[in-house]
């Protein structure tokens, strides 16, 4: 029998686009043809009320996009194993803070992915991060940059190559101010671009086309 493949999005740190990779990650999956369930963990509910598209008694809610159901972990603990496989990935959107009931999301889903933003203190905080992860028993699927400037981030973006060596994914999101702009429309961004007749340049899509990139370096791991 197929088995979902569990996946925990997780930084200590908040601001890095963690719900926001959430959101694009699903929808670069389910272009590709795989379906997903999205399981919002944090107690904002950021990732949850993105995806609402109506109130049900159902503990898997639709989405306006045919590949991607959610749902809450409150929730998630009463879905059936059959009904969890008939998924091929589950993301799992963690909040910023390592406490008991994180180490319990992160222990069960065994595969942790780490956004982060480039900086002394975000560097610091990953050492920690990669730590409790293995002390629990999961592996680091990778850490992917996120909110990527050129011009200000590249030196430090060599210090973080050199350090994390193959923890490092190969994607790095770039910086966008149309991120905001989609979530406001309640939109991922291919979606929003679509909506907006942004030109389907490579200059103009580079962020979708690296949410593909990213997301096909998970499905590939």
């Amino acid at each position: 029998m197929k088995k979902a493949r569990k996946i925990a999005v997780y930084n200590n740190k908040g601001g890095v686009g963690k719900t926001t990779s959430v959101i694009n990650i699903a929808y670069s999956m389910q272009k590709a043809g795989k379906t997903v369930l999205v399981v919002d963990c944090d107690s904002q509910a950021n990732c949850f009320s993105f995806f609402m598209t109506a109130q049900t008694v159902d503990r898997i809610l639709p989405t306006t996009f045919d590949g991607i159901r959610h749902t809450t972990w409150a929730q998630y603990s009463g879905i059936t194993d059959n009904e969890k496989n008939d998924f091929d990935y589950i993301l799992f959107d963690l909040p910023p803070e390592m406490t008991d009931y994180v180490r319990d999301i992160i222990r069960y889903c065994r595969t942790v992915y780490v956004p982060t933003m480039l900086g002394a203190f975000e560097a610091s905080g990953l050492e920690t991060v990669t730590e409790e992860v293995i002390r629990l028993g999961a592996k680091i699927g990778g850490i992917f940059i996120t909110m990527f400037k050129k011009q200000n981030d590249s030196k430090m973006y060599e210090l973080f190559r050199d350090s994390l060596q193959s923890l490092l994914m190969q994607t790095i999101i770039p910086n966008s101010d149309t991120v905001r702009e989609s979530q406001k429309a309640g939109l991922p961004i291919e979606p929003y671009f679509i909506e907006k007749k942004v030109p389907k340049t490579p200059a103009c899509w580079k962020i979708v086309n690296a949410y593909d990139g990213l997301a096909a370096e998970i499905m590939a791991g």
